[in-house]
Order: C-alpha cells, then sequence, then structure tokens
C-alpha cells in the first residue's frame, strides 16, 4: 500500500463516526470553535468531545490555535479527496 491510501484510510476511519461527523459540521458552518462552543452545540461533556477532537487532529482533519487560555480548532485546510467531497456535504 502506498502512503497516500493509508493516510486516507486514517482519515476516513476519524470520520467514519457521527459524533465527530457533527463536530466537522459544526465546524464548517462556524469555521472555528472552542472545545466548548463544540461540546455545547453537540451536546456532549467536555471530555469525550476532547477525545473527538484529538482523534481528527491526528488524522489531519482539523487544526487548532492557541490564543492565550484559549485554543480554537477549526478544519485543516490541506484536505485531499475523498475527504473533501464529504466535508463538502456536511
Amino acid at each position: 500500500m502506498t502512503l497516500n491510501i493509508r493516510n486516507s484510510e486514517q482519515k476516513l476511519k476519524a470520520i467514519a463516526n457521527a459524533r465527530r461527523l457533527v463536530i466537522l459540521r459544526e465546524l464548517n458552518s462556524k469555521k472555528s470553535m472552542t472545545v466548548g462552543d463544540i461540546a455545547e452545540a453537540i451536546r456532549l461533556n467536555i471530555a469525550p468531545t476532547s477525545q473527538h477532537l484529538r482523534i481528527l487532529k491526528s488524522a489531519g482533519i482539523i487544526e487548532y490555535k492557541r490564543r492565550g487560555r484559549f485554543i480554537t480548532y477549526r478544519i485543516s485546510l490541506k484536505q485531499e479527496e475523498p475527504i473533501k467531497s464529504i466535508l463538502s456535504m456536511l
């Protein structure tokens, strides 16, 4: 298998979860959000929301920016197909 196939597999596994798809939909509509904002929007506690964000970040689907005490998350602009297509459907 080539590196690109493995990378795509990792990304597809990361988004193959209803909660993570909802997180991506929220980030897609709001552009950037804190973990607290995301947790409130998807009606989930902060700890499990953070775990979902960690998985999405590890797969390279989202990225974060630290501003003082706050960390904001957004969808990474460096997406390849088929992830771009999936994100456009959200």
